[in-house]
């Protein structure tokens, strides 16, 4: 579910089913340097695994572009994104049941596909 605050954050709308699916743990939201929106959650509506990147290329209208980069018989949980200087994007969660700190280093297209040629 989602909601929106357009006076930041005094009041907020009611909250939106979204097609997300998600067991109550956390995510994590950020705007690329291109301008996609990149979303760290987990895929299962009962369980934190897997970690799931989406990518929307179309300002939050769709998120056609998805893929794991943790599952398995594990945990995986409170992801941290950000995208550095190079445009690599990196992802630091916790795994182990909170006890093992994970680093996933990758650039878009590792989620998205082949770059474009120029």
């Amino acid at each position: 579910m989602r909601s929106e605050s357009r006076d930041g954050g005094s009041t907020w709308s009611d909250a939106v089913e979204t097609e997300f699916l998600n067991p109550n743990s956390a995510v994590d939201f950020i705007k690329l340097q291109n301008g996609h929106l990149l979303l760290v959650y987990n895929d299962n509506m009962n369980e934190r695994t897997p970690l799931t990147v989406a990518v929307s290329t179309d300002g939050d209208k769709t998120y056609p572009y998805r893929r794991d980069i943790a599952g398995g018989d594990n945990t995986f949980a409170y992801p941290y994104a950000i995208q550095t200087r190079d445009s690599k994007i990196h992802i630091i969660y916790t795994t182990n049941n909170r006890t093992t700190i994970m680093h996933a280093v990758f650039d878009e297209y590792a989620i998205i596909g082949t770059p474009p040629e120029l």
